[in-house]
């Protein structure tokens, strides 16, 4: 129990010291052309390329924390700032500051998330060292970017060979 405690404590202090060294943003309208809502077709989907954030929103921003679950694998929670998950949206056209996440496990996707939390089970890590990354990703699941980069977080998980 004193165990889940100080990773509790651990974690939420990880979480405002991140978020409290994030830059502040500007804020604007949320405004973007979404007249169409039809829905995309899947196979324009499969590259995911880079869409660009806003010029006049408040930049999204993520971080994730990783917690060891007794029950095995690893619970992630997603820490996105000026961004909301929209599930019922997939697959549509992008609207600014919203959409859903995407896993990466050592560079190769793993999943889609639409909400703040995600359960990594062990057998998705390699023993050694993992890298596990989380990107914030348009309705269309195109990545938001700013200045060229996507919005991301990387978290490094060691796994005992």
């Amino acid at each position: 129990m004193i165990e889940r405690i100080a990773y509790l404590v651990i974690g939420a202090a990880i979480s405002v010291t991140v978020m409290t060294f994030l830059p502040s943003q500007q804020t604007a309208d949320n405004v973007m052309n979404t007249s169409d809502s039809t829905m995309l077709d899947p196979l324009e989907m499969h590259d995911h390329p880079l869409l660009p954030v806003s010029e006049t929103l408040p930049v999204p921003s993520v971080t994730h924390l990783m917690f060891p679950d007794v029950m095995g694998g690893f619970n992630i929670q997603i820490l996105a700032r000026n961004f909301e998950f929209t599930p019922a949206a997939i697959n549509r056209q992008p609207e600014y500051n919203s959409g859903h996440a995407h896993i990466y496990v050592n560079g190769v996707k793993y999943a889609r998330v639409y909400s703040t939390w995600f359960h990594l089970p062990t057998s998705a890590l390699k023993p050694g060292e993992n890298l596990v990354k989380v990107t914030l990703n348009a309705n269309n699941h195109s990545e938001w970017a700013k200045e060229g980069k996507a919005i991301s977080s990387v978290v490094k998980v060691v796994i005992p060979e």
